[in-house]
């Protein structure tokens, strides 16, 4: 590693690009132009986050979890955001500068969360694929194996690889998403749910016990330990790692904050050669560059928020509709491994038959569309930025293409794998969020903590509050992924 004080590497003062004035009004108009990375990290766990997790969760427990959902998105959104904060005041990602101040041999925390995030990959995308399947012979009322129908939806996922581009994932997510939220939330009030009861699902609870219809009718989920039944849901709300690193590096397209200084490329390798143990990142200080590096935060805050929220919402739509539709005193129904997406079109059924038909577009859209931004975009982005550390020509830029074709090739033949090798839905969301989804989070958090003391001059480190709460989250979802992974193991076993 080649080190050197900030003038020696030609560095400077860093000034921000002027910020776009848009930023400095708020306005709706201006809260949609800064979102677009932050919808397809929304809409890549639509399918298996919110519409199957949070359904389930609602049938079988009711809305007296609630707040898990709410708790578990306020802490993913803390995270996520503290690294994309990250990325836009400093023009690298956090994984770039955890190699050299990161105790321990160089790059290896990186490399672990990249290790751990690439594992889980073909179990989202085959989860993609037999979601489709089902959907393939419900749809067209046909019975074909539901793994051919899969191994069809996969293949054109992978084919788009080729002829997709940024901009055009970026729409097609962001109308994905407004569709399913209006479709749910529209459903909720007309079903007329036990408002007081959601309310007091708020309230921090955790069951005893399944209910005696899951017990008698549903053995197999009712063998799940509690706490890993309800973490796994937590894993797959939102994301997790395998998502976010790649959503932080997917920001380098819209050039927000240091990212749009001009020949970033060269300002990256400058920095990669910047020994923070003996210099801070050498952002300048004074109160209009303070105050411009604020602003472009807010691009940044817009745009998690509006995933997050998006998410949460969605979520919440669908634990309420599940305990009504599906849960205790109605269908007594549970989404589970051969049903993943039919009980859901009752949700809106009751707002009229001929939303079925609409359900039935929005899922297709919503798989196949996240599918495809994995194949295509959010993947790629997490290789690139979890291994350009130790490998250099990750961040070259005419490698991108390949590199692309080469995630998405390892993606789509590991799910292909999946998919033939018989292991259940359900086994393959839960393992994938609760490594994924909580317990590389909680790492990545007190990474976070470390660089943003280590290496930010101090206007530009985070408030307190939100310190602490990235603190507590860490803690909590490394305590929680830990202990669920171990449940997971135990009962996969058997």
């Amino acid at each position: 590693m080649t080190t050197g004080q900030p003038e020696k590497l030609g560095l400077g003062e860093l000034r921000f690009p002027e910020a776009d004035p848009r930023l400095k009004k708020w306005s709706f108009g201006n809260l949609l132009a800064f979102t677009g990375p932050g919808m397809i990290l929304a809409s890549v766990t639509i399918g298996n986050g919110e519409v199957f997790s949070a359904s389930r969760g609602g049938a079988v427990f009711g809305v007296a979890i609630i707040w898990t959902f709410v708790l578990c998105a306020i802490m993913k959104a803390a995270i996520v955001y503290s690294g994309a904060r990250y990325i836009t005041l400093t023009g690298e990602h956090p994984f770039q500068r955890w190699a050299q101040i990161i105790p321990g041999p160089r790059n290896w925390l990186a490399l672990l969360l990249g290790v751990l995030a690439v594992a889980c990959f073909p179990s989202w995308a085959v989860a993609y694929f037999k979601g489709l399947g089902q959907w393939s012979n419900w749809t067209f009322h046909t019975d074909i194996d539901p793994m051919i129908w899969g191994m069809i939806w996969g293949v054109i996922g992978f084919v788009t690889v080729f002829v997709r581009s940024f901009k055009i994932v970026e729409n097609f997510q962001t109308v994905v998403v407004g569709l399913m939220i209006v479709f749910a939330f529209v459903a909720v009030f007309v079903s007329n749910p036990p408002w007081v009861e959601a309310l007091h699902g708020l309230i921090p609870n955790i069951p005893s016990e399944y209910p005696a219809w899951v017990r008698e009718g549903y053995p197999d989920v009712a063998a799940r330990p509690i706490p890993l039944e309800i973490i796994a849901y937590l894993g797959a709300l939102g994301g997790g790692s395998y998502d976010y690193i790649g959503y932080v590096g997917s920001l380098r397209a819209k050039r927000w904050g240091m990212l749009g200084t001009p020949n970033h490329a060269e300002l990256e390798e400058k920095l990669n050669r910047l020994d923070t143990d003996q210099a801070r990142i050498p952002l300048a200080e004074d109160a209009e560059n303070v105050d411009n590096g604020r602003a472009w935060l807010r691009a940044v805050k817009l745009d998690v928020l509006a995933s997050f929220v998006s998410v949460t919402i969605l979520a919440l739509t669908f634990i309420i509709l599940g305990d009504i539709v599906l849960g205790t005193g109605a269908g007594q129904e549970v989404p589970a491994d051969d049903n993943i997406l039919t009980n859901q079109a009752a949700f809106f059924s009751v707002i009229s038959p001929v939303l079925v038909y609409l359900y039935q577009l929005a899922i297709w859209a919503a798989f196949f569309g996240s599918l495809q931004a994995l194949f295509s975009t959010i993947y790629p982005y997490t290789v690139r930025e979890a291994f350009a550390p130790s490998f250099k020509f990750l961040r070259e830029e005419k490698h991108w293409h390949r590199i692309r074709i080469a995630v998405a090739t390892y993606t789509f033949v590991g799910a292909t794998f999946l998919l033939f090798s018989g292991v259940s839905y359900t086994a393959v969301i839960s393992f994938a969020g609760i490594l994924g989804g909580v317990l590389s989070l909680g790492v990545w958090g007190f990474a976070q903590l470390w660089t943003e003391h280590k290496v930010l001059p101090k206007p530009y480190r985070m408030h307190v509050v939100l310190r602490v709460i990235v603190l507590i989250s860490s803690i909590f979802l490394f305590a929680a992924g830990a202990l669920a992974l171990v449940q997971f193991f135990v009962n996969f076993l058997g």
